[in-house]
């Protein structure tokens, strides 16, 4: 959505340098040649240009740098991680185990993804009820674990007992009681081999096909795969010290390893035998999957009796933390994700630019060095009349900035606050011709003004150095040369603008092909500061206390604007 006209944005150089050519630097710094800052002019229809220009608002402010930071600018680093529900800070160490989400009763409704709530299924006006079991229920779409067939037995403990629980009520075996199982199935397996009694090698995949207990589920096939591979990493023969499988590298051998590749006390390198290469998996026991055709029929049939609404959504999907779901009846409680607290740092001099109080309920910030609290906000507004009155009474019509009249003068206002503790000299500078298609003539009848500082209003009040100027038009109209109107710590200048032309007048045929918004009239203006400051700002109250002078530095920054002023008519 457009912004109403008329709006000023701000450029960041961050982008290309070479096209903006401003950089906000210290008096003491070497300046460039004028013949660059010349050839340098910021061109707001330039396509790179919209990913250079934002609101003041957005924009945050180096004090070391001394210059404006947009979101590239900056880095950002996480202060701390909680849940938006239950508003608990979880330590960073454990974040990345839990799999960046809530370990509390924290759940997201799998269908809505809203906050779910932990109901009793027994009636609560019953006064024998004890108070269970216990669901996960959703006050919005109204799913609960009870479609599943998960109940709980208390209402606290949701993750450790949810984990216990697979889909219908079955158990789901810790990794100890996989791996007791995985050894009673191998010994028995070795046994029948023995006797005879089964057909075919250990490695088959159908070695555990005649098994009566229906196919592995998928964290039994994954705890299977696991061991194997561990199993095989850690296979080490004393012929063969220096295999590649031993990837720990605390370990005796690879510090061995390591001093004889690097070791040259030696003549004779030691004959070293080739490693045995890693087997894959080669039964289910050892993680192999075995693609069963029936499953695919049952899936099939399904979805010709219920359709495609029983089957998930991507979304679904990749929020589960089982893969290979597609049915509803499938689907288990979201963690909730964790947020989390940034700050954020130059990207140059990684000076602290923003940073949040820890307190996760807090939404206060220790440190938020904004741009607006640092560089002059630039407005513009239409002059009704500058022979009489600089303000339309109620009875005028208002200027509709939707429709600039094409060839006519018209006269505007630039309004320029000054929001540091510090009086600035302002210049400004701007292309005499707009770039783009449309050509319009935009001229500054006063590019060089001084602006007060952001002082208190009662020093106002008592003496300024800048006196009050109140409508310098009078009767006899605009002065060139002359500032419009001045406060306490903003200053009014006036700009007059002549938008171009839609088409030629010269031309018969109609209008020439225009790009989106290209009739929107902007202007670029070059804005140059100069003042005096405090070297060390933050040591000023040391220096008064022992009766010294702080010392003061004059500064110089420049930074491109471009103001919208509005929209050009057809004639």
């Amino acid at each position: 959505m457009a912004r109403p006209f008329p709006y000023t944005y701000y450029a960041c150089d961050c982008f290309d340098n070479k096209v903006t050519g401003v950089s906000t630097k210290r008096a003491s710094t070497q300046p460039q040649s004028p013949e660059d800052e010349d050839e340098r002019t910021f061109d707001p229809k330039n396509p790179r240009s919209n990913y250079s220009l934002y609101p003041l608002e957005h924009l945050l402010y180096c004090e070391d740098c001394l210059q404006v930071r947009c979101a590239r600018c900056v880095v950002e680093e996480t202060i701390a991680w909680y849940c938006p529900s239950c508003l608990f800070e979880v330590p960073s160490s454990v974040v990345k185990s839990d799999g960046n989400r809530c370990t509390r009763n924290c759940y997201n409704c799998p269908v809505c993804m809203a906050p779910m709530t932990v109901s009793s299924l027994e009636d609560p006006t019953d006064p024998s009820a004890s108070g269970g079991p216990w669901i996960l229920a959703c006050p919005y779409c109204h799913w609960s674990t009870a479609e599943t067939g998960i109940e709980f037995e208390k209402h606290t403990g949701i993750t450790a007992q949810l984990s216990r629980i697979a889909n219908g009520g079955k158990l789901i075996p810790t990794s100890k009681e996989r791996d007791k199982q995985r050894e009673r199935q191998k010994e028995l397996e070795n046994s029948k081999s023995r006797n005879g009694m089964l057909s075919g090698s250990e490695d088959s995949p159908t070695a555990d096909s005649n098994k009566g207990d229906g196919p592995p589920s998928h964290d039994d096939l994954f705890s299977n795969l696991s061991a194997f591979y561990k199993q095989q990493l850690a296979a080490q023969t004393p012929s063969n010290p220096f295999s590649p499988h031993d990837i720990n590298f605390s370990s005796p051998s690879s510090f061995s390893r390591i001093m004889n590749l690097y070791s040259s006390t030696t003549s004779k390198k030691q004959k070293r035998e080739k490693p045995t290469p890693m087997r894959e998996a080669a039964s289910v026991l050892e993680g192999l999957t075995i693609h069963d055709a029936s499953v695919d029929a049952v899936a099939i049939e399904r979805i010709k009796q219920s359709g495609w609404s029983s089957t998930l959504s991507p979304s679904q999907k990749l929020a589960q933390s089982t893969p290979n779901m597609r049915f509803d009846n499938e689907l288990r409680p979201v963690a909730t994700l964790l947020h989390t607290k940034c700050g954020k740092r130059c990207r140059s001099c990684r000076h602290i630019l923003s940073k949040p109080e820890n307190k996760i309920t807090s939404t206060r910030y220790k440190i938020k060095l904004l741009a607006l609290h640092h560089i002059p906000r630039l407005s513009l507004r239409h002059l009704a009349n500058p022979s009489t009155n600089p303000v339309p009474p109620a009875s005028a019509p208002t200027f509709n900035y939707n429709e600039l009249k094409s060839g006519i003068p018209t006269h505007f206002l630039l309004h320029l606050s000054n929001p540091i503790f510090e009086p600035i000299k302002v210049t400004l500078a701007t292309p005499q011709i707009t770039p783009g298609k449309i050509q319009s003539r935009v001229t500054i009848l006063c590019p060089q003004f001084d602006v007060g500082a952001n002082t208190d209003v009662w020093d106002d009040a008592l003496g300024s150095s800048l006196d009050p100027i109140r409508h310098q038009g009078g009767s006899g109209g605009i002065e060139a040369g002359k500032i419009w109107d001045r406060g306490r710590n903003w200053t009014s200048v006036v700009i007059e603008i002549v938008p171009g032309f839609l088409r030629d007048p010269l031309a018969e045929e109609g209008v020439d092909d225009l790009d989106e918004d290209e009739d929107i009239l902007e202007i670029p203006i070059f804005v140059r500061l100069e003042f005096e400051a405090d070297v060390n700002a933050e040591d000023r109250g040391l220096s008064d206390s022992r009766g010294e002078r702080a010392a003061r530095e004059k500064r110089e920054e420049a930074f491109w604007t471009v103001v919208a002023v509005g929209r050009i008519a057809e004639v």
